[in-house]
């Protein structure tokens, strides 16, 4: 599954840490900026080096925690080595950028294999929302739900659950009866 992701994203780190610390609090308030976990991020110290790769000691950290202003991380990530980031008068930040690990996931994911088009079980009737899919999708954002030829979106027209170990699309609306007999179909990653 591929990182989470969100543009734009530069924290402060509220104080200096040596290198084994992994619970990272931030300058009060951006932990909100901070997408849901895991991701990877870039640490470095800005004071001297405005740009990331200038610093020695920049740092790639595996987010794998957040509540409020506070990040767990895993250190010294993709090549990198854990380092003190605790020089006096100096201030640490951390962008979400792009990593190599995200061009490599990214890569991995082109080439993963599609299920062929398999119909989705429960009646189209005016009434019914949940139609049972075939198997569960391994990744719930590759899936592509087509009905009488025309997409639905994920998000908007449906929602994916998995109920008692049965994986199902819920529309928000029921599909109308006059569309019975169309194609139904999803296919996924």
């Amino acid at each position: 599954m591929l990182d989470s992701v969100q543009n734009f994203v530069k924290v402060t780190v509220s104080t200096g840490y040596g290198s084994a610390a992994t619970s990272i609090v931030l300058t009060a308030g951006q932990g909100a900026l901070m997408p849901s976990p895991s991701y990877s991020v870039v640490w470095w110290n800005v004071t001297d080096y405005l740009d990331p790769s200038d610093d020695p000691n920049v740092e790639i950290v595996r987010v794998t925690g957040v509540s409020v202003d506070t990040l767990t991380v895993t250190r010294g990530q993709e090549g990198t080595s854990a380092s003190a980031k605790n020089v006096a008068g100096k201030t640490y930040r951390m962008i979400l950028g792009i990593t190599a690990k995200m061009i490599t996931d990214i890569a991995g994911n082109l080439h993963k294999p599609w299920t062929a088009p398999a119909a989705l079980i429960g009646n189209i009737d005016g009434v019914n929302t949940m139609f049972q899919l075939a198997s569960t999708a391994a990744d719930v954002n590759s899936l592509q739900v087509t009905l009488a030829r025309q997409p639905q979106l994920l998000g908007v027209d449906f929602s994916y659950s998995v109920i008692s170990n049965v994986p199902y699309i819920i529309y928000g609306t029921a599909p109308p009866a006059s569309l019975a007999g169309q194609g139904h179909f999803a296919q996924y990653q």
